[in-house]
Formats: structure tokens, C-alpha cells, sequence
């Protein structure tokens, strides 16, 4: 079941979202909180229940089952990754994703055979859902996609990866930033307010429900 609209930020809590997607956004908060790229991603059967998580680890030490300190460390690859030795068929299965998938995550995503993306921001920047449709082959695979359904989740994780972005800044700040602008300028605003506010460092120790919970309400 997809998370429900929410019109009100003093409503929105991570318990408004459906159990896979509240799975997801705990895992991005891991990943937030530990000073890599915040993404995080679950697999859910046909009846919503969680079978697999993952974050990214890209910055991370190397953790068994799942990778990390490699670019290959996506959450999505490490999500898939934790089905090793899960007797399912991956065909039944949804991934739910905090940020639409990148070329990396799409073909990982598609030579696991899972046929379901459920994406809850949008990726103007590396988001490669378009991929689906490049090739007969992918086209073969039918995977079924839904987009952000929920508007001031899509915000906040939109404004915590803009922060990561000015926290661990890289050659491309400046094109990943104006990226994020076109899709939720609201987010950009918001994270750089927060930012020279000097509040990230205080909310990353807060609980995934209470961080987003803030990020949320400081939306503009």
C-alpha cells in the first residue's frame, strides 16, 4: 500500500507512511547520520512485508552481508544484496527506494529481477528511471514504476541530501544543488536556511522519525 498524501506538516509523522517506506526512510536516516550519501531502500512481498533493507555505504567500512567504502555501495545493490539466501521469487517484489535510481541501482535492480520501483523523491541530477524504456530487453522486463506519492516526504529527503551535499561538498556542489532546485526549490531553501542556522548537527542525532518530523516542519 502506497504512503498516503499529506497536505498538513504538523501531520506528517513516519508513521503516516506504510511500513516498507517507513523501513526506507530509517535507512536513509542511518546512512544521513553516518556521513553517507543519504538513501536507504527496502524489498517488500505482495503483502507489504519487509523481506530485505539496505543503505547506502559508499563512505562506509566494508559490513557483511552488505558493501561499503566503494562507489558500487549503493542502497538499493545492498538491499538486493540482503535476498542471498532469502528462498523468494524476486519477481514477486517491490523495492522502495527513498530516491529515484540511479544507472547503477536500475540494472541492479532489473538483473535481480525484481519488477516493481516504488521511488519517494525525484533524481533530476543521476535518476535514470528512464532506462526502463532504452533497450528491448529492459522494455522485456515490464517493471512497473510508481513515483513520489507523498509531497513533504519527497520534501525533506530532497532537503537532507542537499545538506549531505554542502557538508561533504564535491566537484559538482554547485550541479546537484541547482538539480534538486528544479524539482523542490522549497527543500534547496529550506536546507541552506537550516544550514547557516548551524541545526544539521543537532537534528543527525535525533531518531529517523524525529529528524524527519523536523526537516518536515521546516519546509518552506
Amino acid at each position: 500500500m502506497e504512503a498516503m498524501y499529506v497536505n498538513k506538516k504538523s501531520a506528517w509523522s513516519l508513521q503516516t507512511l506504510s511500513p516498507a517506506w517507513r523501513v526506507a526512510a530509517q535507512e536513509a536516516w542511518s546512512a544521513y547520520a553516518a556521513g553517507t550519501v543519504p538513501v536507504g531502500a527496502a524489498l517488500a512481498d505482495r503483502r507489504g512485508v519487509v523481506v530485505a533493507k539496505g543503505r547506502n555505504r559508499i563512505l562506509d567500512r566494508a559490513a557483511y552481508p552488505q558493501i561499503g567504502r566503494t562507489r558500487l555501495a549503493h542502497a538499493e545493490v545492498n538491499a538486493l544484496l540482503a535476498l542471498s539466501g532469502i528462498d523468494l521469487d524476486p519477481r514477486t517484489l517491490a523495492i522502495f527506494t527513498t530516491a529515484e535510481p540511479c544507472p547503477l541501482c536500475i540494472g541492479a535492480i532489473v538483473m535481480a529481477n525484481v519488477r516493481e520501483i516504488r521511488y519517494a523523491a525525484r533524481e533530476p541530477y543521476a535518476g535514470s528511471i528512464a532506462l526502463l524504456e532504452a533497450t528491448p530487453y529492459l522494455r522485456s522486463k515490464a517493471i512497473a514504476v510508481v513515483p513520489p506519492q507523498d509531497r513533504l516526504f519527497e520534501g525533506a529527503l530532497k532537503a537532507i541530501g542537499v545538506e549531505f551535499h554542502l557538508r561533504v561538498p564535491g566537484p559538482r556542489l554547485a550541479e546537484l544543488v541547482e538539480a534538486c532546485r528544479i524539482v523542490r526549490p522549497d527543500a534547496v531553501v529550506s536546507a541552506l536556511r537550516l544550514h547557516r542556522e548551524g541545526r544539521w548537527d543537532d537534528l543527525r542525532r535525533m531518531s529517523a522519525e524525529d529528524g524527519l518530523a523536523e526537516v518536515v516542519a521546516a519546509l518552506d
